[in-house]
């Protein structure tokens, strides 16, 4: 295991260390290579790496080459959430298979759409997303000289995506929260009503915190949007969060967070899910419930029966189409209610 940089030294690339003469790239085995003067700023070492990674692979520079600079970039390490790294870790996966080994300039608008046609046809959503990611790295090596050609991306059109998810019935809903009950799992009764009390993603469940709950309502920071809301209490609310704070009133480890384990500890997002989707076979098994669900289809079902007013207020989104990709409740319209007009009758012919 690689010891642990100094903390003055976190924001500099890897295998980057300062020395009397500057800034070098030091690799254990294999050499040291300077980058430049002491008096250069962190954004000019960064340059400097990125000049020194492509000059290692200038020889057959490839998309491979470009995605493991992009992943060394603050652009990634610092300014994404570690949710979002992780999906553009899975997406470089299909990406590097079919592309990495080709010049990155090489790549065309009818070569990504051969791509799209067969990854598509199976799996359009993950064809869009990995997509999305072939962009971002051509674009971004593009800006700093690694990459010559325009986006090939931006002709071709995203694939038409099933809806994913479903809408929850209330009578599964309720015999899913209570076998959750007799099976001891208080934190995931909780997490399941407030998701669906507040509308709430997962994550921003589990990342509840003590200090959120406060005297007017519980407030929800929506990771994905960054914006914040302050749920205000309900009588069900107010349970739910007491059913939460009731798991380890007696243990010994006390934690922060609101959604937690029995012995005090925070839920990751792995751990939780590997109980959810346990139970959910369980009940399915049990004839509990007609068909599993997601965890997010919590949120599905709380913008479709929410009707205390605005829908997107509600649910957070940015735009009525983005709520409404949650909406699968049918709008309630009035009918036509318009008289009928009768037919006039034809007066008797006169007999003279």
């Amino acid at each position: 295991m690689s010891r642990p940089r100094r903390p003055q030294n976190a924001w500099m690339p890897r295998w980057v260390e300062h020395y009397r003469r500057g800034y070098r790239v030091k690799i254990r085995g294999t050499g040291c290579w300077h980058l430049c003067g002491p008096e250069a700023t962190r954004a000019e070492v960064w340059t400097a790496y990125e000049v020194w990674q492509a000059g290692q692979h200038n020889k057959a520079f490839t998309v491979d080459s470009l995605i493991e600079l992009y992943f060394a970039s603050p652009q990634y390490t610092k300014e994404l959430k570690p949710q979002t790294q992780r999906d553009y870790l899975r997406y470089s996966k299909k990406i590097k298979a079919v592309f990495g080994g080709a010049n990155p300039d090489s790549i065309t608008s009818p070569v990504i759409q051969l791509f799209m046609d067969t990854r598509g046809s199976k799996y359009p959503t993950a064809a869009n997303r990995e997509r999305t990611f072939l962009g971002i790295i051509l674009r971004w090596g593009k800006a700093r000289g690694l990459v010559t050609i325009p986006d090939p991306t931006a002709a071709v059109r995203p694939l038409k995506e099933r809806q994913a998810g479903r809408y929850v019935e209330d009578s599964e809903y309720l015999s899913f929260y209570d076998w959750l009950g007799e099976k001891g799992h208080k934190a995931h009764q909780a997490a399941m009503e407030i998701a669906y009390l507040c509308g709430a993603r997962q994550q921003d469940v589990l990342a509840l915190t003590r200090q959120d709950v406060q005297e007017d309502g519980l407030v929800i920071y929506q990771q994905k949007t960054g914006k914040k809301q302050i749920k205000l209490w309900t009588g069900r609310l107010r349970d739910a969060k007491n059913l939460a704070q009731s798991i380890n009133t007696n243990n010994t480890v006390q934690s922060a967070y609101l959604i937690r384990s029995k012995t005090g500890r925070p839920y990751t997002r792995g751990g939780f899910n590997a109980i959810w989707q346990r139970e959910q076979k369980a009940a399915l098994a049990a004839g509990i419930i007609k068909a599993r669900f997601r965890f997010h289809d919590l949120k599905i079902k709380a913008v479709s029966d929410f009707e205390g007013g605005d829908k997107r207020v509600f649910s957070g989104h940015k735009t009525n189409s983005m709520m409404e990709r949650y909406n699968r409740t049918p709008d309630r319209v009035l009918s036509l209610d318009k008289a009928r007009i009768k037919k006039k009758e034809k007066a008797p012919k006169d007999p003279k």
